[in-house]
């Protein structure tokens, strides 16, 4: 539609351009043939002298107008019209007719052999007082035979105004309804070309965008595995790439999905069973099933079942916490080296990781970062428990400092991680398939382990893997002091 109303717009535009260029050009060619016939004239002397009288001369004056044209109605000032001898007359082309006044209005010559009607003969001077002040003048003159063009130019006499010349034509344009048509089927064909183009390129366009729109659709209903076009056979370059972020958005949302099927069964089963191993033990030592030293190790037993459940449910608490920005870290200056000495002794106190090897090189030694404690211990405490889960016997920490930030690497000799969960690893709720933990938990150590890093304004990230060991990377801004 826009299309067509700009070479619509456009074609009007030409077709007022060329009718204006017409009328143009007519009207130069009148005053340059009136400024030749007004030079010419001007050297006739007799001109001037004549005197109205009656022509009698059958050339170059009113009597050789057709006899059924030439009426004392259509010219009433025929009887006074004088003759010059016909040698004396410039040559005029056909289609013209001129007249002259003198300076009192009085027409003085007449000459036409345009077959002049009407409209196109003048009784008296039509804005002489213009003309004798040495303008030129045009003007239309709309006649029962059609329009004429009228231009009025001084006539000199000795580089003196003694009168005013008039010319008239009939206006030219019979080959403009023909050149109007020339122009609206050529638009016509260029609209019917455009529009098929457009058809084309927009049916190659929407189509792959109607296929998103579709599966939006099937997205918001719960489909993640909808139909998609292939980016690859899609030539424009930004539609292929929308394609391909819907392909990539889609294999993320089921992956999110997968994540959450596994979370729920994961809480569902991580909970229930501390939950029921804790009642079976209590109701077993309630209904004296076990008493004495028995009864004390299914109370101490249930008692770890609960710091566990405790446990997941601070993870829970605190990732939703960290990720709406409640918690903000209390930074302040610290020694890392009796700090991580403080947290591999809190390691070790724990059953499963009292056998693991860990060893510390930090230089130098009075090494110091500015940071949250607790979240740093928190964050230590994580990455060891991964390494322990992934029956690694030896971790070695090593911190060294750089220009700006504290580099901190914890590399293990256990269960590398499998190059397909990689990715995600980072990713809240991920448990992933692999064997690389002896226990799953809820899939929010690390990424709790992420957001606390970059709350304090530092970074953590997985350097290296492998089936023999793990290395990941905790960076921290260095202390101002």
């Amino acid at each position: 539609m826009i299309l067509l109303i700009m070479l619509t717009g456009i074609g009007l535009f030409g077709m007022y351009w060329i009718r204006m260029s017409t009328e143009e050009q007519q009207f130069q060619l009148l005053e340059a043939r009136s400024a030749m016939m007004s030079d010419s004239f001007s050297k006739i002397d007799e001109i001037l002298q004549l005197k109205p009288t009656v022509s009698t001369s059958p050339s170059n004056t009113l009597e050789e107008t057709p006899t059924d044209l030439v009426t004392s109605e259509n010219f009433p000032l025929q009887e006074s019209v004088p003759s010059i001898p016909s040698e004396l007359v410039p040559s005029i082309p056909d289609g013209y007719q001129f007249q002259i006044f003198n300076t009192s209005g009085e027409m003085i010559y007449f000459f036409s052999n345009a077959y002049a009607e009407v409209g196109a003969y003048l009784e008296s001077p039509p804005r002489q007082n213009e003309v004798l002040s040495g303008e030129k003048i045009r003007e239309q003159v709309d006649t029962q035979s059609g329009k004429w063009l009228r231009v009025g130019v001084p006539f000199y006499k000795n580089d003196q105004i003694s009168g005013t010349l008039y010319m008239t034509a009939q206006y030219n344009g019979g080959r403009l309804p023909q050149i109007y048509g020339l122009i609206v089927l050529t638009f016509g064909l260029i609209s019917l070309c455009g529009w098929a183009v457009v058809f084309v390129l927009s049916r190659s366009l929407t189509r792959p965008l109607i296929q998103l729109a579709r599966a939006a659709k099937q997205i918001s209903s719960g489909n993640y595995q909808p139909h998609l076009p292939d980016p690859n056979l899609i030539k424009e370059g930004e539609i292929s790439g929308l394609v391909q972020s819907f392909h990539e958005m889609t294999g993320r949302l089921n992956q999110l999905e997968r994540m959450r099927t596994d979370l729920l069964a994961g809480v569902s089963h991580e909970l229930r069973t501390p939950v029921t191993s804790i009642r079976g033990m209590l109701q077993a030592i309630q209904e004296g099933v076990v008493i004495g030293s028995k009864a004390n190790e299914f109370i101490n037993i249930g008692l770890n079942e609960a710091k566990r459940m405790h446990v997941m449910v601070n993870d829970l608490l605190n990732f939703s916490s960290m990720e709406s920005g409640v918690i903000h870290p209390e930074k302040s200056q610290v020694l890392l080296e009796p700090l991580i000495e403080e947290i591999i002794q809190q390691f070790h106190t724990i059953q499963a990781s009292a056998s693991v090897q860990v060893e510390l090189d930090v230089l130098p030694s009075d090494l110091v970062c500015t940071c949250d404690r607790s979240h740093l211990k928190q964050v230590f405490l994580n990455l060891l428990s991964n390494s322990a889960a992934a029956a690694a016997t030896l971790i070695e920490i090593t911190a060294r400092l750089t220009e700006s930030m504290l580099t901190i690497d914890i590399s293990d000799n256990g269960k590398g991680i499998v190059p397909d969960e990689v990715p995600y690893i980072f990713e809240r709720y991920y448990r992933g398939n692999s064997r690389r933990k002896k226990k799953q938990g809820l899939g929010l150590g690390l990424p709790i382990c992420r957001l606390l890093a970059e709350v304090n304004g530092g970074t953590i990230e997985l350097l290296q893997t492998a089936s023999i060991g793990t290395v990941f990377r905790f960076t921290l801004p260095r202390s101002s002091q």
